[in-house]
């Protein structure tokens, strides 16, 4: 009977063994992806701080500044995705250049501003040196509204973030394209005062009171003979008309100065990265940029800054998805239908490699840094090589009773 409970005391401990290292092997699996993962705390507010209970007060007409926070927590934001809406009946944005970024704290404006009824979109990047990640609380921008009509009683209205707005961060444990935006908090805005001057009624105008004929005074008489006038000066001949000068000659063609990313061009994938197209045309306008990722994807922008002007500076974000290496492209299109000449300026080598691979390149503007091993695998192999020999153990000890 003694021997029986020895030999059941020894399957027992195998079987916890079985059953508890490999438990074990995968809790310090589920840390390290843990780790890995990038912690979201960045916060993005309107400043002055308002709520329900105290929105920022303001009368019909006035100006209304909101600056833009970015309180970066634990991450390292070198991106910044923008897209604010707002209610058009109630307030509108206060001029065409409503939207100013500190260039300061993010010198690089990759897309935008763009405005739409109801809503404003734009992209902001510190650029390339990625020192110039934001470490602490810094203004991103002021955006300055008109108050157009009162608020009801008790509902004032609001300037939100939309669900797009995203935020990037190059910190060591925060993954390269992964959103590390924590929370948004919203601009309340109560209106009241007067309507604006358009709504004002037109005051009714009196009469002017009657004069009695008897009292109105004679004219006197005109004189009987008129005075002699100057005879008219003789009428000049108008200067024949002349055509206008024609431009004549053949197109020329656009080009393309540039073709700038806001990082390293290379890293793991999925692999996130924006591009920014520069160029000009010397006797039209541009009107189209087509940027080809090499990988299949190509993006005809026809309607971001500068598109029908003589020159742009025009952006879009590409993400890859396998491993490999891309030739990206821009090529620019004139109002003529002429399109530049390839040029090496207007080109990058994208090199993407698989996921988990190590990462070269200094890069900025949010680089996807690989985290340095924690030893989880060691000391798996460790708990392994220890488990077969406490079975081959137990296994003996069992024989051997």
């Amino acid at each position: 009977m003694n021997l029986s409970g020895k030999k059941l005391f020894l399957v027992g401990f195998i079987v916890v063994l079985l059953v508890g290292i490999p438990l074990t092997v995968y809790l310090l699996q589920q840390q390290q992806e843990t780790r890995s993962r990038a912690e979201k705390s960045t916060i993005v507010t309107f400043s002055p701080d308002s709520t329900q209970a105290a929105p920022i007060q303001k009368s019909v007409g006035d100006s209304v500044p909101l600056d833009i926070t970015v309180d970066p927590g634990k991450n390292l934001v070198s991106f910044v995705k923008l897209e604010i809406q707002y209610d058009p009946e109630t307030i509108a944005t206060a001029s065409a250049n409503a939207f100013q970024a500190n260039t300061t704290a993010f010198p690089s404006v990759l897309e935008g501003p763009v405005y739409t009824p109801g809503k404003i979109a734009v992209t902001l990047s510190v650029g390339p040196d990625p020192t110039k990640a934001i470490q602490q609380k810094v203004k991103a921008a002021t955006v300055t509204f008109k108050a157009l009509k009162n608020t009801p009683p008790g509902t004032p209205t609001l300037v939100t973030y939309s669900s797009n707005t995203q935020v990037l961060s190059i910190g060591s444990n925060d993954q390269a394209s992964e959103n590390v935006l924590s929370s948004a908090t919203p601009a309340t805005i109560a209106i009241g005062g007067a309507p604006l001057p358009s709504d004002q009624p037109i005051p009714t105008g009196t009469i002017a009171p009657t004069i009695p004929i008897s009292e109105v005074p004679t004219i006197a008489p005109l004189p009987t003979e008129l005075p002699t006038s100057a005879p008219l000066p003789t009428a000049q001949p108008l200067p024949s008309p002349t055509s206008p000068p024609t431009t004549g000659g053949p197109n020329q063609m656009p080009v393309c100065n540039s073709l700038a990313v806001d990082r390293s061009p290379g890293g793991n994938s999925p692999f996130s990265i924006t591009f920014t197209a520069n160029g000009s045309d010397t006797d039209g306008t541009i009107s189209k940029v087509t940027l080809n990722f090499g990988d299949g994807q190509v993006s005809d922008i026809t309607n971001a800054g500068g598109i029908g002007t003589a020159s742009v500076n025009v952006s879009a974000s590409h993400t890859y998805n396998n491993p490999g290496t891309y030739q990206a492209s821009a090529v620019l299109t004139d109002s003529s239908g002429g399109v530049n000449t390839p040029s090496e300026n207007c080109k990058q080598a994208i090199t993407v490699t698989a996921s988990g691979s190590a990462q070269t390149g200094g890069g900025g503007g949010g680089g996807q840094q690989t985290i340095a091993p924690t030893g989880s695998t060691e000391t798996a192999i460790g708990i392994g090589i220890a488990v077969m020999m406490l079975i081959v153990g137990g296994g003996l000890l069992f024989f051997i009773l």
